[in-house]
């Protein structure tokens, strides 16, 4: 008996092990599919021309490039290795689409860890189907893999606040180190990808100022841990920061003269369609009509059940509500002098959001826990489908077609700005090889070009 009960007890980590694994897998292999699916269709828009034509610069050529437009070049520098294997959609899409499944399996294993596994399930398949993060898993461009280093960075911020007595164990002692390491890793990785990570770090101050008070831990500690790992984080990445700003046109905050003032119905777009599953347009704030009515209410009313539930474990409440709060709010407050709301910016506050809406299934009735799962699964994968027929991207391609059909060499092509000659160029030059012509933005140059083609008059 006491050799059964011993092949007994080391078998349960080994099963424990196994459904984790199915768990994560189910959901990665979940995301991925919706990320792979029609991955190629949708045509490049301008944003996704700029990255080809900056990864396709010698190496520092394309470091000063980047910065320059004030954009950090850690995507670029992965975007340039992966040239090498092609430069279509599918080719130069499908890092981001890796990144998004990560994240889904990350945020899986936050939910199980901290809710169980239906949590855990729920969380991921819901960041797995949502039509926004589909949209940006299937672009290439860095917001997937700043996501995935923001779910990481939440990782370890959640493991901190389950185990307050760790939290404030040195830095180096088992129970810390792998919760501050993933915070560090993640929160490293996200500010270095795209600067508009760079809130993630007044949530985290936030989640650490409820977690201090906690009782049953070394607050001193705890500060020091917090102290050593920003320090890290500082001396990693404001070197990049300084040389942005250094070599930045315009100022620190260029770039950004392109967004619209902020409306009711501005905020209404970017809200229902990075929380509430609405399908929008990548570069307006057009939403497509609901593709399943009611579900937006019903995901709304899950993570208000989810709050409720996690106010008894006020550590984990704040650092996930704050995860999904306090970059909104804070875009908002900054966009009533300075416009820059818009859904991208807000796109990594949707993980912690949807961990809220999963939470909700634990104040459901036990009996209609699983099958409250099995149909918000059902309808989120549903309400995903019209995003693969809906024209999200400008059809760059076919205006380029309609341009070749007409254009001799030698013509002049009046255009409004250098973006739309970068799109046709591209396209023009996959068609085979474009006829010679010009470019310009001068309405007064293609005038003389027009007049000078015209006959005398007698």
């Amino acid at each position: 008996m006491t050799d059964q009960a011993a092949a007994l007890g080391e078998s349960r980590p080994t099963r424990r092990c196994g459904r984790r694994l199915f768990l994560y897998g189910g959901v990665f292999l979940g995301a991925i599919l919706a990320r792979l699916h029609a991955i190629g269709l949708k045509p490049f828009w301008m944003d996704e021309v700029t990255t080809i034509e900056r990864s396709s610069k010698p190496f520092l050529a394309m470091i000063v490039d980047a910065l320059t437009h004030h954009h950090l070049p850690a995507y670029f520098i992965l975007s340039s290795w992966v040239l090498h294997f092609g430069s279509s959609e599918t080719v130069l899409r499908l890092p981001s689409a890796i990144f998004g499944a990560l994240s889904c399996g990350v945020l899986a294993s936050i939910g199980r860890r901290s809710g169980g596994w239906r949590v855990g399930l729920l969380a991921g398949l819901l960041m797995a189907f949502s039509p926004i993060q589909v949209q940006y898993g299937q672009e290439a461009r860095p917001y997937a893999l700043m996501i995935l280093g923001i779910v990481i960075a939440l990782k370890g911020l959640v493991e901190l606040a389950l185990d307050p007595a760790a939290a404030g164990a040195p830095i180096g002692a088992p129970a810390a180190r792998r919760a501050w390491g993933l915070y560090l890793i993640g929160t490293w990785t996200a500010i270095n990808v795209l600067s508009a990570a760079l809130p993630w770090l007044i949530v985290a101050a936030v989640a650490a100022a409820a977690l201090a008070l906690q009782p049953g831990m070394d607050r001193r500690q705890f500060l020091r841990n917090w102290a050593i790992v920003h320090a890290i984080i500082a001396a990693l990445s404001i070197p990049l920061f300084i040389a942005m700003s250094a070599l930045g046109l315009g100022g620190i905050d260029g770039g950004l003269d392109w967004v619209p003032p902020l409306t009711a119905g501005h905020i209404w777009s970017a809200t229902a369609s990075v929380f509430l599953f609405r399908v929008s347009s990548l570069i307006s704030f057009h939403l497509y009509p609901a593709a399943i009515p009611g579900f937006a209410a019903m995901i709304l009313g899950l993570a208000v059940l989810g709050a409720l539930f996690l106010r008894h474990r006020p550590p984990l409440l704040v650092a996930i509500a704050a995860a999904c709060t306090v970059l909104p709010l804070l875009l908002l407050a900054i966009s009533l002098r300075y416009p820059v709301w818009m859904p991208r910016y807000v796109l990594w506050s949707a993980p912690g959001f949807f961990l809220l809406v999963a939470f909700g299934l634990r104040l459901l009735p036990a009996p209609l826990r699983s099958p409250a799962l099995a149909l918000l699964i059902l309808l989120a994968g549903i309400n995903l489908l019209p995003y693969y027929r809906d024209e999200t991207k400008p059809r760059w391609d076919l205006a380029a077609s309609a341009l070749e059909a007409d254009i001799q060499p030698g013509d002049l092509v009046l255009v409004r700005d250098d973006w739309r000659r970068q799109m046709m160029e591209l396209y023009l030059a996959r068609a085979g090889a474009p006829p010679a012509v010009a470019w310009t933005t001068d309405v007064a140059a293609a005038t003389a070009k027009i007049l000078s083609k015209e006959p005398a008059q007698a």
